[in-house]
Formats: structure tokens, C-alpha cells, sequence
């Protein structure tokens, strides 16, 4: 099996973030993609579409020279994980599987303070009724809510990593031992907690905020591990040499 983890196009909580310096701004709850990050998206399907000619073999192609032939396609159910794995879902002609527990780290949810106590609000996320209007060819991993995907509220920080095992346990139980090369459509905070539980780093800490380290993952970036017999190798991370200057947010 090969697993290619693909962090979401630009956003526009991700465009206020860069220009507050950090400070989210009129954040959005579930924000869509930017007219960049779906032109992102675009060029990161067409790269994931080159297919070339040439004897198959695991160890002679490590920089996908030769493409990707992708068979499964999952993306968390948030609008920019969405977005984005529907690009590339139609670009490949391959099915896109709602992964409700690949969202990022915290949820859909908006702090506010209200007479200086810090307030959380309850939202659902995308619901079914939504996804058949906006998005009718994508299928789910499992059922969700009628109300949506999301149970409200903010995710507490000891949570994400035990989350990202329980997705690592999924994918392995559906694709280990396979031929499968499987991408995932995901999120930056997220990708740190499911790389942490495959290589087995600082798992004794479950609050990323604590850890002394942090891996940067751009818009589109496509990060691959291979799993050979008991081991996993980590190909390459943070790719995006398919995106020109401007596009590399």
C-alpha cells in the first residue's frame, strides 16, 4: 500500500491568518477554498493525472516520475477538504469518499467572548442534504448525522491523536497488504497527529501545543509513506513542485 496525504488548497481562513500575522480575524467556522486554492487544486490533479509509459516497480519510481495511479480518494467533510478532493476526483474519474474523522484538529466551531467569558458555538457541518445538492458523487465512509457530520462544539487537544490512530487502524484494516495507492484529502493540524502515530513520535504527549516541534505543510503539499511488510517509509514530504511561485502558499 501507498498512502499519499494531500493537505487542502488555500483558504480564506487561511489568507486572514497570513495577513493578522497569526491572529484569526473574522474567522470562518468551515471556510471554502480561494480562487488560488482551487487553482491549486487544479495543477495538483493534473500532476497526479501524468501517467508515462515504463516498467512498473515499487523502488524504481520513488518520485512518481512515472505517476501516481491512484485507486481510492478520501477527504475529511469539511467545504476546503471537500473542494479540493472533488477537483481531483473529477480530473482522475475516481470515486471521493467523505472521511469524517480526517477533519482538522479543534472542529467546526467560533470562539467569541461574551462579557469576558469565552463562549463556544455549536455547529454541525455539512449534512447529507447538502452533500447531494453540492456534491451528489461523493459517497461516505459511514453514516452521519441529519443535522451533520460534526457533533458541535470545540475538539478537546488530548483527542486528535487518538483520533488520527483510530484512522490509521481504518485505512490499514481496508488497504494494508494491498496493491492500494490511497490519497487522502486532509488537514494541517491533522497531518502532524497521524504522521506522529505512524512513525510512533512523542506519543506520550497527546497536545501538539506541547511539543517542541512542528511540521509545516503547504496548500496542496502531498506528503507519501510507503507500507512495506512491517514498516513504513516516508518517501517524501511537503511536496509542491508541481505549483508555480505565486501558488506555493
Amino acid at each position: 500500500m501507498q498512502l499519499y496525504l494531500i493537505r487542502h488548497g488555500q483558504s480564506a481562513n487561511n489568507v486572514r491568518w497570513e495577513m493578522q500575522d497569526g491572529v484569526f480575524a473574522s474567522r470562518s467556522s468551515d471556510p471554502t477554498l480561494t480562487d488560488k486554492g482551487v487553482r491549486q487544486a487544479e495543477l495538483l490533479a493534473d500532476f497526479l493525472a501524468i501517467s508515462k509509459p515504463g516498467e512498473e516497480d515499487f523502488w524504481r519510481d520513488p518520485q512518481n516520475r512515472r505517476g501516481f495511479g491512484l485507486t481510492h480518494l478520501y477527504c475529511s467533510l469539511m467545504k476546503r477538504a471537500i473542494q479540493t478532493g472533488s477537483i481531483i476526483s473529477d480530473r482522475l474519474n475516481l470515486a471521493l469518499v467523505g472521511l469524517p474523522e480526517v477533519h482538522e484538529v479543534g472542529g467546526i466551531f467560533l470562539e467569541s467572548l461574551v462579557n469576558d467569558v469565552l463562549e463556544i458555538s455549536i455547529e454541525h457541518g455539512v449534512n447529507t442534504e447538502f452533500l447531494s445538492t453540492h456534491y451528489p458523487n461523493l459517497t461516505l465512509a459511514q453514516p452521519i448525522d441529519s443535522k451533520g457530520w460534526w457533533r458541535g462544539g470545540k475538539e478537546d487537544h488530548s483527542l486528535p491523536l487518538k483520533r488520527a490512530q483510530g484512522v490509521l487502524n481504518w485505512i490499514k484494516e481496508h488497504h494494508l497488504g494491498s496493491d492500494d495507492r490511497v490519497a487522502i484529502v486532509t488537514h494541517g493540524g491533522f497531518y502532524n497527529n497521524l504522521l506522529r502515530v505512524m512513525l510512533k513520535i512523542s506519543l506520550d504527549e497527546p497536545d501538539d501545543r506541547k511539543l517542541e516541534y512542528r511540521l509545516i505543510y503547504n496548500n496542496c503539499a502531498i506528503s507519501r509513506f510507503d507500507f512495506v511488510d512491517n514498516r513504513i517509509l516516508m518517501v517524501y514530504h511537503n511536496r509542491t513542485d508541481f505549483l508555480t511561485d505565486d501558488l506555493v502558499t
